[in-house]
């Protein structure tokens, strides 16, 4: 018997939407099979294919067929097959990979399918004929009943009737895509000698499937064997030239049918798109593995397969079989044989990114320079089409990885030392070990001398005349690139501060406040609401009981570049002064917020104004019998009133002198050019 409920059974078929060609490679799976059983050579036996469209002739190939019929001249449906046929999950073709369900998906993704079968019994002199409709309502008492059919050939003629949503919206539209999809699906039958010829008939113009696959496939065919925990596979690489696919795949099949497949470049970067060879010939490449082990694992269906995977958390991990393998070894596996397969163009491409990266390395981000010594090791997990962005995430990651390897590595070291006989081995590691990590501090000190390039760059433009109406921009864009703005050295660690512009002994300080009321800072005691651009103070590290005194205060004013509005009441060095005594009257505290008992007004004090030399400061300055500086761009002095040194620096000045004392770190990491 059959089965009781055929519309069941065929809801519960698996056929997922984006497999819709699945029916049609069952229907030509049988002709296979009835065209071998029939004992016909590649010479005499066929399989033809025709596909219908809904305008027929008048339509073109951009349209979804809704139709197909695979004819052939294969051993018919005889007693034995029909009685296959007309039994659910029927094991009949079991020992060629049969699971007797291709028929549920005809009706998974058609209306109805028209089947013309004439066949000949041993035992008999003249063929007969069974024609019958299989749909849903298919009865077995009268469906298939045979007729004497003198005269005619043997063979069978399935028709797959109306394609049903969403399968005809997800099927391929163009004769060249079945074509492909079809020789993928039946490569390993069309690799054999005696595979009968297959053709394809759309729109009225006949194609010949095996030509096909000789002239593209064939020709390039390349076989892999390997073997993965006892179980052996077979890898077949195919070098696809149409010019219509573009994606790399590496196709798992069983019973010579594929079944599901990986898109190659999630695993090969390179393989984002179309290869080519040393002729000039553009493909995509094409892998098929196929083993027992896959066979015997493959779904009812023919979907998927049923792989352990051993992440399953009701498996006790102990009671995983030994033979079980995974469909990422698999992978794994072939890739290493796809990436031999492919090795010139792969070359070919990794040179170019080679010479890519260099720029990139060269021209943004020297940092990563110790890393191009290594990039054989690494070169292939960039894409070819990666981005700036891209390859700088790229670089990190492979210079972190290397930090974590080489911090490992020392730890290893030390741990190992006092266990060590031979000394000049333990010698040798350790120096080859000290060579490897200073590159890595290398790195790191090529990336802050590449920062402060930059920082320098910002700062000239800050400076600059901008577009437009001509004007300056205001001082707080200098402010904030020295030191962010209303934020404290607490906030701010060193490596982002920028003060190196102005002094790199102010880098060094105890406690830095940036544009806050004086009132407002916890480590004075003031009752000013005064706000200087920067308050900096140090204290003297010395190693005694009791508080350590106050080294040095130092104010840092910025004035608005191009300001040619000076007075004597307005004389920046005297606001900065003034400044400066507003805090020595207060009083210090220490990390506890007790005072410091220090002489507040002998605290040495320092004073920088950074601010354009124009004419009315010149004149202000005069009148504090401050001194110019011998290239005329800032003036300095000790002001006794005040008891403090101070120094007014011209913005040019700042930056011309910043970018003198970086010059020899921006020269050894190749970062000058033609302005520096």
């Amino acid at each position: 018997m059959l089965w009781t409920n055929l519309r069941n059974q065929v809801r519960q078929t698996p056929l997922p939407k984006w497999k819709p060609l699945i029916p049609l490679f069952e229907a030509v799976m049988n002709s296979f099979q009835a065209v071998r059983d029939a004992k016909r050579t590649s010479s005499d036996g066929f399989i033809r294919i025709t596909i219908e469209r809904d305008h027929g002739l008048l339509g073109d190939d951009q349209e979804a067929p809704h139709s197909f019929t695979i004819a052939d001249n294969g051993i018919g449906l005889n007693d034995e097959n029909f009685d296959s046929f007309n039994t659910a999950f029927s094991d009949h073709k079991l020992a060629r990979g049969g699971k007797g369900l291709g028929r549920f998906t005809w009706l998974k993704a058609f209306e109805k399918v028209e089947i013309d079968s004439t066949f000949k019994e041993a035992d008999e002199d003249h063929p007969q004929r069974r024609t019958f409709t299989f749909d849903e309502n298919y009865e077995l008492e009268k469906e298939g009943l045979p007729e004497a059919a003198p005269g005619r050939s043997v063979g069978t003629s399935v028709k797959l009737v109306n394609f049903r949503e969403p399968y005809k919206s997800t099927c391929p539209r163009t004769t060249d895509q079945i074509i492909q999809k079809l020789i993928e699906h039946f490569l390993l039958i069309f690799l054999e000698t005696d595979s009968p010829q297959v053709t394809l008939i759309d729109k009225g113009l006949v194609h010949s499937v095996n030509d096909v696959f000789e002239k593209e496939f064939r020709a390039t065919a390349a076989a892999h064997k390997f073997f993965i925990k006892s179980s052996e596979f077979t890898l077949h690489g195919f070098r696809l030239t149409t010019p219509k696919l573009s994606r790399h795949k590496l196709v798992y099949s069983a019973n010579q049918r594929g079944v599901v497949s990986d898109k190659l470049e999630d695993y090969i970067p390179n393989l984002h798109a179309r290869l080519v060879d040393q002729e000039g010939n553009s493909f995509v490449y094409l892998g098929i593995v196929q083993s027992p082990y896959l066979t015997q694992r493959v779904n009812p269906a023919r979907t998927d397969f049923d792989f352990g995977s051993g992440e399953d958390a009701e498996v006790d991990q102990g009671s995983l079989f030994d033979d079980e393998i995974k469909r990422a070894e698999i992978r794994d596996a072939s890739l290493k044989y796809i990436q031999d397969d492919l090795a010139e163009a792969i070359q070919t491409i990794n040179e170019a990114k080679e010479e890519r990266l260099r720029s990139y390395v060269q021209t943004d981000a020297p940092q990563y320079k110790v890393l191009m010594k290594y990039t054989p090791e690494f070169i292939d997990r960039i894409s070819p089409n990666a981005t700036k962005p891209d390859l700088e995430a790229a670089l990190h990651r492979e210079l972190y990885q290397r930090e974590v390897k080489m911090k490992a590595e020392g730890s290893r070291i030390i741990k190992e030392a006092e266990k060590v006989d031979d000394y000049e081995a333990y010698h040798r590691r350790l120096s080859d070990f000290m060579e490897n990590y200073n590159e890595l501090g290398a790195s790191a000190l090529a990336q802050y001398i590449m920062h402060r390039r930059i920082i320098l760059d910002f700062l000239e433009r800050a400076i600059s005349i901008g577009d437009g109406d001509k004007k300056y921009p205001l001082e707080k864009v200098v402010h904030q690139l020295v030191f962010p703005m209303r934020s404290t050295s607490e906030d701010i660690p060193y490596h982002e501060q920028n003060l190196w512009m102005i002094d790199e002994r102010l880098t060094y300080h105890t406690f830095l406040s940036s544009d806050k009321q004086l009132k407002s800072i916890e480590s004075i005691e003031s009752n000013s609401q005064k706000r200087p651009d920067l308050f900096i103070y140090d204290r003297k590290l010395i190693y005694a009981e009791g508080d350590q005194p106050i080294n040095s205060i130092t104010i840092l004013e910025f004035k608005r570049p191009e300001r040619d509005d000076y007075t004597q009441d307005d004389n920046p060095v005297i606001q900065s002064l003034e400044l400066v005594e507003e805090i020595r009257s207060g009083e210090f505290k220490n990390e506890k917020g007790r005072k410091i008992s220090v002489a507040n007004e002998k605290i040495p004090a320092f004073v920088y104004v950074i601010s354009d030399i124009t004419p009315t400061l010149k004149k202000v300055l005069r009148t504090i019998d401050a001194i110019p500086t011998p290239d005329n761009q800032g003036y300095y002095g000790f002001q006794k009133t005040y008891s403090a040194y101070y120094e007014v620096i011209d913005y040019n000045k700042l930056l011309n002198d910043a970018k003198k004392r970086n010059r020899i770190f921006f020269d050894k990491i190749n970062l000058l050019n033609s302005n520096t």
